[in-house]
């Protein structure tokens, strides 16, 4: 005495079955689920949604592109100053042991390099 509710309940064997290819529940119908899905979302995403993370992109980008220009800047400043370091240093250094043809060559130098 079989019954046929059984068969046909979720919890029945033959649901719990592997899907197989080219089966109503195999991996092209599991691929067109998740397709429509996909469209679905889009499709609620699309009432204004994807333009506002549109337009939070684009600004996010664009301050990246700012902190990208002050970086640089400051990477310049550095260097000039790590430069500007290096020529007080030459200049302190004659100074001290009171070498006045040494200083006088390195002013000479630091002149040449301001053209």
């Amino acid at each position: 005495m079989t019954d046929t509710a059984d068969q046909s309940s979720p919890r029945s064997p033959r649901s719990q079955a592997p899907a197989r290819a080219g089966s109503p529940t195999g991996d092209g119908a599991v691929r067109d689920r998740l397709v429509r899905s996909a469209r679905a979302a889009r499709g609620r995403l699309a009432g204004g949604r994807t333009e506002a993370l549109e337009a939070q992109v684009r600004a996010l980008q664009e301050r990246v592109a700012d902190l990208e220009a002050e970086i640089s800047e400051t990477r310049r400043h550095h260097l000039r100053v790590a430069e500007l370091t290096d020529v007080v240093q030459a200049l302190l250094v004659p100074l001290a042991t009171a070498d006045r043809d040494q200083l006088d060559a390195v002013l000479a130098r630091y002149s040449d390099q301001l053209g």
